[in-house]
């Protein structure tokens, strides 16, 4: 039984209730909440207006499990810990990695540029190694932890690294951004107690024969000091299996989402054993819905002080941040890469206004999902028109806009294509994908059977085609959003019903009646990051431009031959009339590459040439790429 209260209690109102509750058999445990107001918590079920004035009493929470603070009725909407400008939970996916081991400051740094270079948010490094054999490498202290502070500095990334004790559970924190738990300590409840009384956020590991119940109780002990930054990891449990090092459970991870509100990420490392298994795992685990994964990375795995077989090569490692990416649209989460989203909001500093975004819609729309996940620091404005998105950034009043600009069932958006022509101020600066799963919304009362009438966006009804065949005697009603119709249909009332995403059925209390009747469940939309800031960066691998041919046999083969001849790949060729020139047309390109580097400079001069008119939209990075 939880009780949050409205005011914070002194020590003496407290020893008065817990002697007034103890003589009734009842004990009960006080911690101050995140708003300094008082918590109390007890494992039996009690009066509370007994004992405590019904003016105090905010919230009552009778829970049936024994965690009680780790439990997701305390925090339905699940705990997001935010570690400098890393954020673990929620939305995205965190990616934790480096070496078992801190070996050696030069060492370190060679991980630690390569973990960072390819999208890893967070560094780890063991300083204090508890190991099975008592003469294998321990770590080096309090050396390795300066080590990893430097590395910190070095290159802005947070530091995580295990706490082995109570006395140097505080050494660590010194230096360390996450203490981490280890497998053989989670049930060290003197250590679990002092790490909830250091208050930094916590990385809890599994123990390697706990039971899920075992697991979130070791939480327990964290949360139930008034420490709520705890990150629960699946590592791996002791099996009669053989040929793998643990066996990865990764039913675990969907158990704990339903059970506790803590953010839950993955060791595939320590699960496996096995290198070449740990990208498949990090896989499935992103898919069973991980807020993240650890994995060990080694420059040199083969010489390797601990840990070496289950160490990536860089190379693996590269190939599995790509893989992440891919799979976190799946899912519906975003993998932020340093290289991306940080970077564009990191233009702001060039750019006149705050960092505000420019949307199609309102909250609850597929544009506003992708914007607030993209830019989940920012202010949002939203729009009604893809023009008002475009005359928004373009005027300063937001400093970036948030546009679809092509769908895999219904193709390209074209009025987007011609609005990059309009306003030649404005460049393509990211590209992020979405995954677009149609609900079907009705208002309470309403049946399939007595549905007259469905609201959608023409984009909506387009990738529902199949299912609105089904329906008969339906008036069709096309809106400006996926939001607006769920609005609509609320405003409308009985008989009304709605396509639209489920965060939009769920915000007007419609009832969500169907899931995904989109006709291809491979639904993707591309949105492009447009802003009037641009600069071209050597980390860029994806250019946006469009160009225009003279009127002449060939001239289309000898604008394509440019590529064939440089060697960059072409991703994407569409035309489009050219706005006011009857049967004239533009040629909109995609193609792998930059604009710094000298072959990509040489394509465009040659293309430049072989053109009557070219403009490049803008460089980025490709946020979408098969995995391998």
């Amino acid at each position: 039984m939880i009780l949050l209260l409205s005011k914070c209690l002194s020590e003496e109102e407290k020893q008065v209730i817990a002697r007034s509750l103890l003589s009734s058999g009842v004990r009960v445990h006080f911690l101050d909440g995140e708003d300094g107001k008082t918590i109390l918590v007890s494992e039996q079920n009690f009066v509370p207006e007994s004992v405590i004035a019904s003016s105090w009493i905010s919230r009552v929470l009778e829970i049936g499990t024994p965690f009680q603070l780790a439990n997701r009725a305390f925090r339905p909407e699940g705990t997001v810990i935010r570690v400098g400008e890393v954020t673990i939970g929620g939305d995205t996916v965190t990616v934790m990695a480096g070496p078992c081991a801190v070996e050696s400051k030069d060492q370190l740094f060679r991980v630690a540029e390569v973990v960072k270079r390819f999208g890893a948010h967070i560094l780890r490094g063991g300083a204090f190694k508890p190991r099975t054999s008592p003469y294998s490498f321990q770590g080096l202290g309090e050396e390795g932890l300066v080590i990893l502070a430097e590395a910190r500095e070095r290159f802005g990334l947070p530091v995580v690294t295990e706490a082995t004790s109570p006395e140097n559970a505080e050494l660590v924190a010194q230096y360390a951004d996450i203490i981490q738990i280890g497998a053989r300590n989670m049930q060290n409840f003197d250590l679990l107690k002092k790490v909830g009384m250091l208050g930094k956020p916590v990385l809890l590991k599994r123990g390697m024969s706990a039971t899920i119940e075992d697991f979130l109780l070791a939480a327990e002990y964290i949360l139930s000091l008034g420490n709520f930054q705890v990150i629960l990891c699946e590592r791996g449990i002791r099996g009669i299996e053989k040929l793998t090092r643990n066996t990865l459970d990764l039913t675990a991870i969907p158990l704990i989402k339903d059970l506790s509100h803590l953010p839950v990420i993955v060791d595939p490392s320590h699960g496996t054993g096995l290198r070449e298994k740990v990208i498949p795992m990090a896989r499935a685990a992103i898919a069973c819905g991980a807020d993240g994964v650890m994995v060990e990375v080694h420059t040199e795995p083969e010489k390797a002080l601990s840990d070496g077989p289950q160490s990536l090569y860089p190379e693996q490692f590269r190939r599995l941040i790509t893989d992440l990416e891919v799979v976190s649209v799946l899912v519906g989460k975003e993998l932020h890469r340093e290289t991306t989203v940080s970077r564009v909001v990191s233009a702001q500093k060039a750019c006149p206004s705050s960092c505000t975004v420019a949307f199609l819609g309102e909250a609850g729309s597929f544009s506003s999902q992708v914007a607030r996940r993209s830019f989940p620091e920012a202010a949002f404005l939203p729009c009604v028109s893809f023009r008002e998105i475009f005359e928004k950034v373009s005027s300063g009043v937001a400093s970036h806009g948030m546009v679809p600009i092509e769908n895999t069932i219904t193709g390209s958006i074209h009025n987007n294509f011609d609005l990059l022509l309009e306003f030649p101020e404005i460049f393509i600066v990211g590209e992020r994908f979405i995954r677009v799963s149609q609900h079907l919304g009705l208002f309470p009362g309403t049946s399939r059977e007595n549905l007259k009438v469905l609201f959608a966006h023409p984009q909506g009804f387009a990738q529902c085609a199949r299912f609105l065949e089904t329906l008969k005697g339906v008036r069709v009603m096309n809106v400006g959003n996926t939001e607006e119709a769920a609005r609509r249909s609320r405003e409308f009332g009985t008989g009304s019903g709605c396509i639209a995403s489920e965060e939009a059925i769920r915000k007007h209390g419609l009832l969500l009646v169907e899931e995904e009747i989109e006709d291809n469940p491979r639904n993707f939309t591309r949105f492009i990051i447009i802003s009037t800031y641009f600069e071209a960066l050597g980390s860029h691998d994806k250019v946006s431009c469009v160009f225009a041919l003279e009127n002449l046999p060939g001239s289309l083969y000898r604008a394509l031959e440019v590529f064939a001849e440089c060697q960059v790949n072409l991703l994407k060729l569409e035309s489009r009339p050219h706005p006011g020139r009857p049967w004239e047309y533009l040629f909109y390109a995609d193609w792998e590459g930059n604009l710094v580097e000298e072959k990509y400079k040489t394509l465009l001069a040659e293309l430049t040439r072989r053109t009557v008119f070219l403009r490049v939209l803008g460089s980025y990075h490709n946020s979408w790429k098969r995995m391998t």
